[in-house]
């Protein structure tokens, strides 16, 4: 089973517990894929003290339902992450950053190979050729790659994080679903579907961002499914956490 998820809260709970247990019920969701029958990598990042802290681990193997993401145990045991109440994960595959490390990615499914193709060209014909993420073969890792340098500079133009993703979003195509971070909004998370299912629930101060509800711990009790396109804002505020869920052209349809 791969997928992704997302959280912010603000009752001081850190994001990176929520992240991996996320990512291990993800593990526990239909039958699992990649080498030897299980996800091949599971990642996390956790925008802090004014970066972003990254870290995945992999391939899995035998072990449980959810062998990579006890490699990325492992891997934060031996170098944890920043703490920070906001974050993203993703099983199956790794982060994508952008080139100055500010922006994160994580995908589930699979974007257009035409229009990655496209995107590469551009981004190669302005700053050189996009890399990939070190030890990653070119497949998904590198898919989100491209598309978190693409709203890198959606947002040096735009300024904000949701309409940077709107905008990538609106150039892209096939079957996925997308939770991007930024170092410069630390306290925000933005998710995108195209084809792939993205949710978004909210309960105890916390509002949590799946591509399969299953994810989530008992207690989301307000769960919205997110339309193909639309675009999701989760925002910590002090003591509160906030999400809206606006359309192509920037209009709030929900809540």
């Amino acid at each position: 089973m791969c997928g992704i998820v997302g959280y912010a809260g603000a009752g001081g709970q850190s994001a990176e517990g929520v992240l991996l247990r996320g990512l291990e019920r993800l593990g526990r969701l239909g039958e699992p894929v990649g080498a030897e029958g299980s996800a091949r990598s599971a990642g996390v990042v956790v925008p802090a003290d004014g970066g972003l802290g990254a870290a995945w681990g992999g391939p899995g193997g035998p072990g449980g339902p959810s062998p990579a993401v006890e490699r990325l145990r492992e891997e934060l045991e031996r170098r944890p992450l920043p703490a920070g109440m906001c974050g993203i994960g993703g099983l199956g595959s790794v982060p994508g950053l952008d080139g100055a490390g500010r922006v994160a990615v994580v995908l589930a499914g699979v974007v257009d190979a035409g229009a990655l193709a496209g995107a590469r060209e551009e981004l190669s014909g302005r700053s050189g050729a996009p890399g990939v993420v070190a030890g990653v073969t070119p497949g998904p890792a590198a898919d989100a790659e491209v598309v978190a340098r693409l709203v890198a500079e959606a947002f040096s133009s735009c300024g904000e994080l949701v309409e940077a993703v709107r905008q990538v979003r609106g150039v892209l195509a096939g079957g996925f679903a997308a939770l991007v971070v930024h170092a410069d909004e630390p306290d925000t998370v933005v998710g995108a579907p195209a084809g792939v299912p993205l949710v978004v629930g909210a309960a105890d101060g916390a509002v949590r961002l799946a591509s399969d509800a299953g994810a989530w711990e008992d207690g989301a009790v307000e769960s919205v499914v997110v339309k193909g396109d639309q675009v999701v804002l989760v925002r910590r505020e002090s003591d509160e956490v906030r999400w809206e869920i606006t359309d192509g052209w920037g209009v709030v349809v929900a809540p």
